[in-house]
């Protein structure tokens, strides 16, 4: 396979937060470093990669199901991002993922803590 070495001197590599450029008004993903996951559209960002989302959703997941929290217009400090990548959105639509409301996920997550809390082993130390 065909591999290209970037360097300094080529006319389309940027350096740092610089390479964002590319997804400029695009529907990005952000892994948070605490974990959480934002999707947003990329408006601005500046030389320490804070990122400025429009349409900003936190996007919370449970096994094969995942649900979207609107969160509006929303600041992200670079130094709290672990990852960032573009979403293609046909795979989105077409993925092995099911969308599903806030309220649903919040009772598959209770349902799930509830069937450990039963399968827990007892100890017995007497």
């Amino acid at each position: 396979p065909f591999q290209k070495n970037y360097r300094m001197d080529d006319d389309h590599y940027l350096p740092g937060a610089a390479s964002l450029v590319e997804q400029l008004d695009c529907r990005i993903l952000i892994i948070l470093r605490d974990g959480r996951n934002l999707v947003g559209f990329l408006r601005s960002f500046d030389q320490y990669m804070n990122l400025v989302l429009e349409e900003t959703h936190e996007r919370e997941t449970f096994e094969d199901k995942y649900c979207d929290i609107s969160l509006g217009t929303f600041l992200v400090r670079g130094d709290s991002i672990a990852v960032v990548g573009e979403i293609d959105v046909e795979k989105e639509e077409n993925g092995k993922l099911q969308k599903i409301s806030p309220s649903s996920l919040a009772q598959l997550k209770i349902k799930q803590s509830e069937n450990s809390l039963k399968n827990k082993d007892e100890w017995d130390f007497e």
